[in-house]
């Protein structure tokens, strides 16, 4: 037996991976073996957190500052989204309805689903 390190770059690559091995659900798994972190910089501490939170509840994570963590009034925090093309999805379908993270989501979203063609 022998173990190593892997890493997929976008949901076809991952699929076929899965598809090698014989899997009969590779579509469906593929969006959990692709890791995409997103950069966002100067996003409104309120709404950083609150995407944090939703990030936290998907088993994702979301790294902003102390003082949007502690919700200082007026902050603004870089912040640094990190989970797979499944979560970063199940987040965006959580919050849909939510236009307090409306323009945060749709910023994520379009580099996650950049980074799900490559």
């Amino acid at each position: 037996m022998h173990a190593e390190k892997i890493e997929f770059t976008s949901v076809g690559q991952a699929i076929a991976a899965l598809d090698a091995l014989g899997s009969s659900n590779s579509d469906v798994m593929a969006t959990r073996a692709v890791h995409v972190n997103v950069f966002v910089r100067g996003a409104v501490g309120s709404e950083a957190l609150l995407l944090k939170r939703a990030y936290n509840e998907v088993g994702a994570e979301a790294g902003i500052s102390h003082d949007a963590y502690y919700e200082q009034e007026g902050a603004i925090t870089d912040m640094i989204v990190m989970g797979t093309l499944y979560q970063h999805r199940e987040v965006r379908r959580v919050m849909a309805g939510n236009p307090a993270v409306a323009d945060l989501l749709r910023a994520v979203e379009a580099v996650v689903e950049a980074a799900a063609k490559c």
